[in-house]
């Protein structure tokens, strides 16, 4: 027998009155959450969903949450925006989503560093050549001068600056200390890459 029968509901009306105004106020709750939802809303460290979407590698998640209208450049309280964080995974499927969604390719953190400077950094060379087939700006220097080329030299990611060279990039340009990137491929003794730096001369 059911614990709540239509016929208690008819012996005990107050226990009938009771149960529709707590259906009545769930529904209102729902509605209420309903109107009052922020696809945008961000964590404690400043994440959105869809931030959080594309540090999972959740391609379906990220998908669906730009498609509910989720704004894809809102940064973290790093001044990561979901598109840099996809370039220090190395996720592509993710990267290319996000930049055909409209994420701006050039956000710079609090530090001025850009996806491609990140995924230089990340050792993440699928990400290098994708942002570099798609304009990123090679040159761009951050907070301490340094360019995407003196991450790569410092980082001896030789696969990295040969894309970075190929597309542009400065082997001269100095940063705030005035050391350019065949400087610090040299005080880093990494000879390979300062090879390369130095045929460039």
């Amino acid at each position: 027998m059911p614990v709540f029968s239509p016929t208690i509901f008819a012996r005990y009306p107050l226990i009938s009155g009771i149960v529709s105004m707590l259906i009545a106020l769930v529904a209102l709750f729902s509605v209420y959450q309903w109107l009052n939802y922020n696809i945008d809303e961000r964590d404690n460290l400043g994440r959105t969903a869809l931030f959080r979407a594309v540090e999972e590698r959740d391609v379906a998640a990220v998908e669906q949450l730009i498609k509910n209208g989720a704004q894809v450049d809102l940064d973290d309280s790093c001044g990561w925006s979901p598109f840099i964080k996809a370039a220090s995974l190395g996720d592509i499927e993710i990267l290319r989503t996000l930049h055909q969604a409209g994420a701006n390719i050039e956000h710079k953190d609090e530090s001025g560093y850009t996806a491609l400077m990140i995924a230089v950094v990340s050792k993440k060379p699928a990400a290098v050549h994708y942002l570099l087939s798609h304009d990123a700006e090679v040159n761009h220097q951050d907070t301490l001068g340094w360019t995407a080329l003196i991450w790569a030299a410092k980082q001896n990611e030789i696969d990295s600056a040969r894309r970075l060279l190929k597309h542009g990039a400065d082997p001269h340009q100095s940063d705030n200390e005035e050391r350019t990137a065949i400087q610090w491929a040299a005080l880093e003794r990494h000879k390979q890459i300062l090879t390369l730096l130095q045929s460039q001369t």
